[in-house]
């Protein structure tokens, strides 16, 4: 008895037409087996092909056959048709007949969604591919959300970590942001005054419109830093001061231009850079800062919330980059950094917005040295490209030392020699390493001098002459002994 018929029952005598009847009832429970198709076909009718092992189904055309499952083997296997990138072979009825799964070749399987590729598997490698659409690939951490991210919109390869630290290369644009080297104070309190050159720690310049509103000092209070950190910059309010409408306190750095030349800030395509600090204060609720442009005609006022008192937290700020204003990138200042400490509306602005003024927080921001004895300790600051945050960058000692005498050194020297007569010079000539400009040279400390007055000079090769001069009739070992500073900070 043939698997196959036409399921048409002929007129007959009984046993022709239950013969008929049973071997249309053997094609449909052998779901019509052969070695070829059966002559006579219908939509939905099922097909067992021996010929290829296959089961399939007609189509609703009733033009083709669709192929559904392997029939050889303990178990079968789903076999479909290949598909194309807009028309998947196994597609998703809520999303679409452009969304789903298909072979784009041999050995391939690919998805797609929208009727673009975005994954193909292959058997060398895998493909991810946004079509153009900026199309972000991102994988999540147990506690970052973007552990690791390709933005196709900017073609970039964004990874938070690499072995739990740390990427390669110099990142950070900020100078000392762990606040270890205090080249000036080795660790001693600073009162603020209205000069725009007064230091706390290397690189940090604090300032503010009336004198003695807050100290500065480095591991002020002695309490334990963030993990990873030795250092800190601690600022204490010295009065309970209402600031007036033109008052400005603040904290900040300035970065110089070379190191912020490649951010092309100023004209299109600006790069968006990402901030972020350990911050802890005796006080909470709203704080902010800003960055500026040298000229102070370009600001960006930024937030950040403290909610516990007396506890270290961690801020992120993403800032877009300014596609308008000054900026320069040679060996002045470029980017200013500032945190405020308590300012006038004046220095207010609109919070995460570019504006054509200086404004060093937003408006409303809490004032620190509106309390007597409130504490802002601040610690791991870093400034870098791009919209995530990377762990801090940490350089060598003797690196970090090395960009801070760029700007500020300090030198014990000494001369001593036979001066003949009055008027008689002897000078050494000490080498600097290469800093920002020709430095202004200071004495800051004489330890011990006799039989002269200090002679302190600067080459145009950025060397020190350092001597002494006879300052008494006759011959006599004339000597000085003494501390000298160069500084050309930004």
């Amino acid at each position: 008895m043939s698997p196959q018929a036409d399921y048409i029952c002929a007129n007959g005598t009984g046993a022709a037409v239950r013969s008929d009847i049973n071997g249309q009832l053997a094609a449909i429970v052998s779901n019509n087996s052969g070695a070829t198709q059966p002559t006579t076909m219908y939509a939905y009718q099922w097909w067992a092909d021996t010929t290829t092992g296959l089961l399939k189904i007609r189509n609703a055309a009733n033009n083709g056959w669709i192929t559904l499952f392997q029939l050889d083997g303990e178990w079968s296997t789903l076999a479909i048709e290949n598909g194309t990138v807009a028309a998947p072979s196994f597609y998703f009825k809520d999303s679409g007949t452009d969304t789903g799964f298909y072979s784009p070749g041999a050995d391939q399987v690919a998805v797609t969604t929208a009727g673009v590729e975005r994954v193909e598997f292959g058997t060398t490698e895998v493909v991810f591919n946004d079509g153009g659409a900026d199309v972000d690939f991102r994988i999540e951490g147990d506690t970052n959300a973007n552990l690791f991210k390709i933005d196709a919109g900017l073609d970039e390869v964004q990874v938070a970590n690499l072995n739990g630290g740390q990427l390669a290369g110099t990142r950070n644009r900020i100078i000392n942001g762990d606040m270890r080297i205090d080249q000036r104070n080795a660790g001693a309190s600073v009162t603020q005054t209205t000069s725009a050159s007064l230091f706390s720690v290397d690189r940090w310049q604090i300032y503010g419109t009336v004198t003695s509103k807050f100290t500065a000092q480095q591991n002020a209070g002695a309490v334990t830093p963030p993990a990873g950190f030795k250092n800190y910059l601690g600022i204490t309010s010295s009065s309970a001061y209402s600031v007036l409408t033109g008052d400005q306190f603040v904290t900040n750095q300035s970065i110089e231009g070379f190191n912020v030349a490649d951010l092309g800030w100023g004209a299109a395509g600006a790069q968006t850079v990402t901030l972020s600090f350990w911050v802890r204060s005796s006080l909470t609720g709203s704080f902010g800062g800003a960055v500026a442009n040298a000229g102070y005609t370009r600001s960006y006022p930024f937030g950040f919330t403290i909610s516990a008192a007396n506890t270290w937290e961690q801020k992120t700020v993403t800032i877009a980059g300014d596609t308008s204003g000054t900026w320069a990138t040679d060996n002045t200042a470029g980017i200013r950094l500032y945190f405020n400490l308590g300012s006038g509306s004046t220095y207010f602005g609109t919070a995460n917005t570019w504006a054509g003024a200086l404004y060093v927080a937003p408006t409303g921001a809490t004032s620190v040295i509106g309390t007597n004895g409130a504490t802002f300790y601040i610690t791991g600051v870093q400034l870098e490209p791009g919209t995530v945050a990377t762990p801090f960058e940490r350089r060598s000692y003797g690196a970090e030392l090395a960009l801070c005498q760029r700007y500020y050194q300090e030198l014990r020297l000494s001369v001593a020699g036979e001066a003949a007569n009055n008027g008689s010079e002897i000078k050494y000539s000490y080498a600097l390493g290469k800093m920002r400009a020709q430095p202004t040279l200071v004495e800051k400390t004489v330890h011990s001098t006799g039989n002269g007055n200090g002679i302190l000079q600067v080459n145009s090769d950025n060397a020190i002459i350092f001597g002494i001069t006879r300052n008494a009739s006759g011959a006599a070992n004339a000597f000085r002994d003494s501390t000298v500073t160069a500084s050309i900070e930004l």
